[in-house]
């Protein structure tokens, strides 16, 4: 897997958050899968064996973002490692940025991509690093 096709993937990826499109983001994720998060002083992990959970998970969040303030997404691939053909990992740093340009909240996530029949999906990924004025917590 390139870094172009992840940069390719994550700007679907991207463009389906800045929708607040919970389906279109689900549908860029395997199933089964697993995200690991920040919770207080510890780390939380939410692990969905099937579909229909996780797609639950990502439009909550989606509605989390739409009841925000404006802002857009973006996001710089920092560092890629191709696993084979079909896997790679990519560490990347996102960036939530309101109408002029005041940065609202930005994160790095590290995520394990396999490619299979549909496409490129995320089947893992850790949140970390999170500066915001106000964490945002996770459905």
């Amino acid at each position: 897997m390139s870094r172009l096709e992840i940069a390719e993937f994550f700007g679907s990826y991207r463009d389906a958050f800045n929708r607040f499109d919970g389906d279109a983001v689900a549908d860029l994720w395997h199933s089964p899968s697993a995200i690991w998060h920040t919770v207080g002083q510890g780390v939380g992990v939410t692990a969905w064996a099937e579909d229909a959970r996780m797609r639950d998970n990502h439009r909550a969040l989606c509605e989390i973002y739409a009841k925000r303030p404006p802002h857009l997404w973006s996001f710089d691939v920092i560092e890629h490692s191709a696993m084979g053909e079909d896997q790679a990992f990519a560490k990347l740093k996102w960036t939530a940025t309101q109408p002029g340009g005041a940065v609202a909240q930005h994160f790095h996530t590290g995520y394990l991509l396999i490619r299979t029949s549909m496409g490129i999906r995320v089947a893992h990924c850790m949140q970390y690093e999170e500066r915001s004025e106000k964490r945002i917590e996770r459905p």
